[in-house]
């Protein structure tokens, strides 16, 4: 295993001979992600793995940890958000490929021409982050306030009913 993240890849050729990487890639570079964050802060640690499986599918498998820092939509303050992906991607060349795929294993369509490893890793953590990120717990983001029902209001047409008895 080679400790050092190439820039670009190309998947088949990797796979065929089995080859793995691992480093890290700062959250900076993660262009696409950028404006969903609060600061392009840290790094993320990844290991890419090319092989063929037990079934000679070529695949790409490997993890990224870390931690990125998201708004929080509720109170728009950072919102610190782990990172720990486990990455099982099936390699095709062609789109009839990907129905061939057996379960477990998400597609990766290639062309040929060589991927660049900081895009796959962004692919991946875009895909994992929530639609609109908000602080977990009881309390609204700490800002003292708690998730509570509103109050009820008077029925307009309660005065009716005391009409009718």
């Amino acid at each position: 295993m080679l400790d050092c993240l190439p820039e670009s890849v190309e998947p088949v050729g990797l796979a065929d001979v089995g080859r793995s990487f691992r480093g890290e890639i700062a959250v900076s570079t993660l262009q696409r992600l950028r404006p969903l964050l609060a600061d392009a802060d840290g790094v993320l640690k990844v290991r890419l793995e090319f092989r063929l499986d037990e079934r000679r599918i070529r695949v790409l498998k490997g993890n990224i940890d870390g931690e990125i820092r998201l708004v929080c939509q509720r109170c728009l303050r950072p919102l610190v958000y782990p990172l720990h992906l486990e990455v099982s991607l099936g390699i095709v060349t062609r789109e009839a490929e990907i129905d061939l795929l057996p379960e477990g294993y998400e597609p990766l369509l290639v062309s040929g021409e060589p991927l660049s490893t900081v895009e796959v890793v962004e692919d991946e953590v875009l895909l994992v982050i929530p639609a609109v990120p908000v602080h977990a717990g009881d309390l609204l983001c700490d800002s003292g306030y708690q998730n509570q029902p509103l109050p009820e209001k008077e029925n307009p047409f309660s005065i009716l009913e005391k009409l009718k008895t």
